[in-house]
């Protein structure tokens, strides 16, 4: 069996080397790396955590980026599954459906059509429940047990919703989340699906925003499905953020069935449950996510990111900023740390992350570019240029000029950092991050396409595939 080697200096896991043992990609120490340590206690969670710059000047305090990837496999291990005849804990369903004037035509058509695919993928066990917005709010299927008759008459109440009226999003988010509670279940996922602008009752994206963290904060989930060119972007990513869930942009109608089959299938099909990361942190040091999905404190020199759930078969990418205070020349700090789980029976397993070390050296003898890990200094200046359109859209959404102003700041940083990078992609991120950021001030189309492929690279999601004709 070939023996594989990881850099203490980067995390990169490689083939070993001929001739001297140094890292093919920064020229850090390596050693030698066992299958059996990388799956520690019967974790089936492939972890690796990797460092953008190895090199520090002494004597300052600096700013480096590590980037963790959690990779689940494509099939839990049967004893790993849960004690259900689907091998799956029960799923809770809630939908919360715009049916507003502005949804007619083939966009309710379309709804109609990914609601009844999607009953079909629940199974006996499961839960579903309905409310539906316009003028106002109301419930129009009750939080049920799932079974073949109960499919039989949600699908009977879906050819008899008519759309009409305003659109009354908060009531509606307000109502549905007051079902969702209403259902028991570990996995209980509430679908919030509309074409418009909030326009009647509370508008305000922050105070909505709290509907959906509040109901996070009990162990619900919340996901959003924006329709069209007339809805906001950034309420919609605003609720999917806080409500733990995802945000997806459809630009078709077409598109509203796999997209929602897409998300049920991601919530019923969970491979690790309440993942969180433990980075064990060098005195003095501070650690910061860069994306606002995943929430980070500090308990005595550790920071703990909670992850969430993670789907099977999905690569996630977290990115996390970490201050490091001033080191001695020839200090080396090295940062590792371990990843929590559960899986769907329940059973609690843990996998220890790699270390990665930074190296301070001399002021007078510190390069910036040299010690720049670039394919890791790539994947982390993609993550700072969604952050930035993420943050650039609520903060224009809520004409708050104070942040606006900050994030100039931030662009800033932005720009010094891609100079670490070959000329054309440092273009290439100049270019798109002007692009994106004119784009959400046109409040276009674009801008939409814009925030949705932000928030697909912070939320690591995959793209849904259209099903085939």
């Amino acid at each position: 069996m070939k023996r594989l080697m990881r850099c203490l200096f980067c995390g990169l896991l490689q083939d070993e080397p001929t001739g001297v043992k140094t890292c093919l990609r920064c020229g850090g120490a390596l050693e030698f790396e066992d299958q059996p340590t990388r799956y520690a206690q019967g974790s089936y969670l492939d972890v690796q955590m990797e460092l953008d710059q190895i090199n520090a000047p002494a004597g300052q305090t600096v700013d480096r980026h590590l980037l963790v990837s959690l990779r689940t496999p494509a099939k839990v291990p049967a004893e790993h599954q849960a004690q259900t005849e689907s091998g799956r804990p029960p799923l809770s369903l809630n939908v919360v459906l715009d049916v507003s004037g502005s949804m007619h035509g083939v966009k309710i058509e379309h709804t109609k059509q990914a609601l009844r695919m999607a009953s079909r993928v629940l199974r006996e066990g499961d839960h579903l429940a309905m409310s539906v917005f316009s003028d106002d709010a109301r419930v129009v299927f009750k939080p049920s047990d799932f079974n073949r008759r109960t499919r039989k008459k949600f699908e009977s109440l879906l050819d008899e919703v008519r759309p009409g009226g305003m659109t009354a999003l908060f009531a509606g988010l307000d109502v549905g989340l007051q079902q969702a509670q209403a259902m028991q279940s570990d996995n209980n996922l509430t679908m919030l699906l509309s074409d418009g602008e909030a326009n009647v009752g509370e508008t305000d994206l922050e105070i909505i925003g709290n509907l959906a963290q509040e109901a996070a904060g009990s162990g619900l989930i919340v996901s959003t499905l924006g329709v069209g060119a007339n809805y906001n972007e950034a309420l919609m990513s605003e609720i999917a953020t806080q409500g733990k869930g995802r945000f997806y942009h459809i630009q078709s109608t077409d598109e509203i069935v796999p997209m929602i089959t897409g998300e049920l299938g991601e919530a019923a099909d969970v491979a690790a449950r309440d993942v969180k990361l433990h980075i064990h942190l060098p005195k003095g040091a501070a650690l910061i996510p860069l994306s606002a999905m995943y929430p980070c404190e500090i308990k005595n020199s550790e920071a703990i990111v909670s992850i969430g759930d993670i789907p099977i078969d999905l690569e996630v990418e977290i990115p996390l900023r970490l201050t490091l205070f001033s080191g001695k020349p020839n200090e080396r700090m090295e940062i590792k740390g371990e990843v929590s789980y559960s899986t769907p029976a329940a059973t609690k397993l843990k996998s220890a992350l790699n270390r990665v070390t930074v190296r301070f050296v001399k002021q007078n003898q510190f390069k910036v570019e040299k010690g720049v890990v670039k394919p890791v200094a790539t994947k982390i200046a993609e993550q700072m240029h969604a952050k930035q359109v993420l943050n650039f859209s609520r903060a224009f959404t809520q004409r708050d000029q104070q942040e606006m102003e900050r994030l100039e700041a931030e662009k800033v940083r932005f720009r010094n950092y891609v100079q670490n990078l070959d000329e054309n992609i440092q273009k290439k991120f100049l270019h798109e991050m002007e692009e994106d950021l004119h784009n959400v001030r046109s409040a276009s189309v674009m801008s939409k396409s814009a925030v949705y492929q932000a928030y697909q690279t912070q939320r690591s999601m995959r793209n849904q595939k259209k099903p085939k004709d």
